[in-house]
């Protein structure tokens, strides 16, 4: 897997063309004539900024395949405050407490 931080696309979005889209990543291929030092990419649709890439379909696709089983279901989970244990904070608040007195 060619995962990295993500970076900027350096304008280049007019040389790759969209093979797969959902709500959060495109996965592009690349068509136009600047030489890129790979074929195919994965971006995130919010900000167009690269975070896979490869010159291997297959390789892609299981990185994309990634991506759908273990990035989407963080993304889609909320955070819910309510859902903490009052008594859980509480007990974690003392310990705190405790150890700033000391």
């Amino acid at each position: 897997m060619a995962f990295r931080k993500p970076i900027t696309t350096l304008g280049g979005l007019m040389w790759w063309q969209n093979i797969k889209q959902d709500m959060y990543f495109l996965m592009q291929h690349k068509v136009g004539l600047p030489l890129w030092p790979y074929k195919y990419r994965i971006l995130l649709r919010e900000n167009r900024m690269e975070i896979a890439n490869s010159n291997d379909l297959q390789d892609i696709e299981l990185d994309w395949e990634y991506l759908q089983v273990h990035a989407v279901p963080q993304l889609n989970q909320k955070i819910d405050l309510g859902a903490i244990n009052p008594v859980d904070t509480m007990t974690v608040l003392a310990g705190v407490l405790k150890i700033l007195v000391l």
